[in-house]
């Protein structure tokens, strides 16, 4: 397991406090993503015992089941990105020496905040389109389609801002 890494430091304070209130948001967002899972999983078992026990499917819980896995994936992913958990292959790094191990990781992280911030812009170009032209979802029930679609430029955003802080940090992130 990866430990979070605590600002270093060489941090200025205003640094600090922007990490710390990053590393909350994130938090509150894992949280949230937890009872996004739990939601989706009460709702998928009353759809099995209302369709297969009392023969009376309903006709809400597709449709929020596919509301509530965007939520759970877009509020968990900021965390992941956070405990470095997004799949790396290093092996090109590896045969670096750790100073450049160093300079790559930070040219690597700068990219990746680069297409997490563009893809948030797209996807946030996109939930406001969905916001003026009153567009909604096709479900049995349906409900506007940016209100599902916010979360997915939020999760960027703060997956992007997660990559920019591993350009500040010294790689003390250690096994355990």
């Amino acid at each position: 397991m990866i430990s979070r890494s605590s600002p270093s430091n060489k941090q200025t304070p205003l640094l600090a406090v922007l990490m710390a209130l990053l590393n909350g948001i994130t938090r509150v967002c894992l949280l949230l993503s937890g009872l996004a899972l739990l939601i989706l999983l009460l709702s998928y078992i009353y759809e099995v015992v209302m369709r297969y026990f009392f023969n009376a499917p309903t006709l809400w819980t597709y449709d929020m089941s596919t509301w509530f896995l965007c939520i759970m994936i877009m509020l968990a992913l900021p965390a992941v990105t956070r405990d470095r958990g997004n799949i790396a292959i290093t092996f090109l790094l590896e045969k670096m020496s750790k100073a450049a191990q160093h300079s790559f990781n930070k040219v690597i992280a700068l990219i990746s905040c680069g297409i997490c911030l563009v893809t948030a812009w797209i996807c946030f170009s996109e939930t406001i389109r969905q916001f003026e032209q009153g567009i909604e979802t096709l479900w049995n029930s349906p409900v506007p389609k940016w209100v599902i679609s916010i979360v997915i430029p939020f999760g960027f955003l703060i997956s992007g801002c997660h990559f920019l802080t591993f350009c500040f940090n010294s790689p003390q992130e250690s096994l355990e």
